[in-house]
């Protein structure tokens, strides 16, 4: 994988964990309020892992993002830009 590639992979890595965290803490809110509110700062922090990622890919190679979807067959790449 190319410089580029990974850095969009983790970029959407970042998301994935974002979304898993916020799912997360919408199962907990009602029963465990402190465990969910736990799983909305980790939510926030990935924001911010992505929004830096972001920002690093924007600068090295502009705003067309290869995005990763695992398939059975494997990781493929598709493209989005952002902006």
């Amino acid at each position: 994988m190319s410089e580029k590639e990974i850095l969009a992979l983790a970029i959407t890595s970042e998301e994935e964990d974002g979304r898993i965290y916020g799912a997360f803490a919408d199962a907990l809110r009602e029963s465990y309020p402190a465990t969910a509110e736990m799983f909305e700062e980790m939510r926030t922090e990935e924001a911010g892992h992505r929004d830096r990622l972001l920002a690093l890919f924007r600068q090295r190679f502009g705003d067309h993002i290869p995005r990763f979807a695992e398939k059975t067959s494997g990781a493929s790449c598709n493209a989005v830009r952002f902006g």
